[in-house]
């Protein structure tokens, strides 16, 4: 058995600080966007994306489009009426999407674009894991489907019919897909078989747009949001990994935050972590465009 450090281990330790709640560094309250900036967050009725709505809010934001399942039109409107309490000048606009749907991913777009006009930002947080499955011969076919449809699918579609809209931006142009380090697992107790495979695709697909629209400017990205006691963790998460849901749930929406300051198009097609320490972080920054680090890769005897 190899015995290379695991994947995971690299990933979490990538900087020597990490961190389970926004650092002053990394506070939205310490990171007011300066450019107004129009911003759609699909996944903002609850838990991880409710956190970002908030994150924008809190860091002076223009405006914000929020999206859900039509189904959580009661949490989507709460959160919008939060964000509002934060910031008395934000405009917002609310929308019912599916995003496993072409169709109805396709109006979402046709009304930003006609209600809103242009957008910089693209916040995906929509996610599913689905019953943990630990084999490939156990659990149902139908389950595993399901996640594929959401996470893989589903960003697909988003990328499909919003990168043109975000090729209209002046300057932003950021797709950033609410991520997870389960993309690097590959077995132990908590390596949900679907979810795994479909959060290692989805960062693929991630690194596909970075390398088919980077010269038109589009910078994106996929962000491993920490460990949070979300909703669905708590419905799927195994015992033995629950006391390590640790992590603040507005965490990934400050480290958001930071990345839409200013545009770091050396951070493309990478997959980053929301519990990293941003100035450790840029202190990096040669290394990791000069390896072409945080991204999937093969390795043979000789590289």
């Amino acid at each position: 058995m190899s015995q290379r450090p695991k994947d995971t281990a690299l990933a979490s330790n990538f900087t020597r600080t990490r961190h389970s709640k926004a650092s002053t560094s990394l506070d939205a309250h310490n990171n007011k966007l300066t450019t107004p900036l129009n911003v759609l967050i699909i996944g903002a009725s609850r838990g991880i994306g409710a956190g970002v709505v908030r994150a924008y809010a809190n860091a002076g934001v223009a405006k914000l489009i929020l999206a859900a399942r039509g189904s959580s039109a009661r949490e989507l409107a709460a959160i919008e009426q939060e964000a509002k309490a934060l910031n008395p000048s934000l405009l917002t606009k609310c929308f019912p999407v599916d995003i496993t749907s072409s169709r109805s991913v396709a109006q979402l777009a046709q009304s930003v674009r006609e209600e809103i006009g242009t957008l910089d930002i693209l916040i995906l947080n929509s996610g599913y894991s689905g019953p943990v499955v630990l084999k490939v011969d156990e659990g149902n076919p139908k389950d595993f489907q399901d996640v594929f449809d959401v996470n893989v699918q589903g960003t697909y579609l988003v990328a499909h019919h919003f990168i043109p809209l975000l090729k209209e931006s002046n300057g932003a142009k950021t797709f950033i897909c609410v991520g997870s380090f389960a993309s690097l697992i590959i077995n132990g107790h908590i390596a949900n078989t679907a979810y795994c495979i479909s959060k290692f695709a989805q960062t693929r697909l991630i690194q596909f747009l970075s390398e088919q629209y980077g010269e038109d400017g589009i910078l994106a990205v996929a962000v491993h949001p920490g460990a949070v006691n979300t909703e669905m963790a708590d419905k799927t998460t195994p015992d033995s990994f629950r006391p390590y849901l640790t992590d603040d749930v507005g965490l990934c929406g400050a480290f958001c935050v930071w990345l839409s300051q200013e545009k770091k198009m050396w951070l493309n097609g990478r997959l980053l972590s929301a519990k990293w320490d941003v100035d450790e972080l840029l202190e990096k920054k040669s290394s990791i465009e000069g390896q072409d680090l945080l991204k999937f890769g093969f390795r043979t005897e000789n590289a």
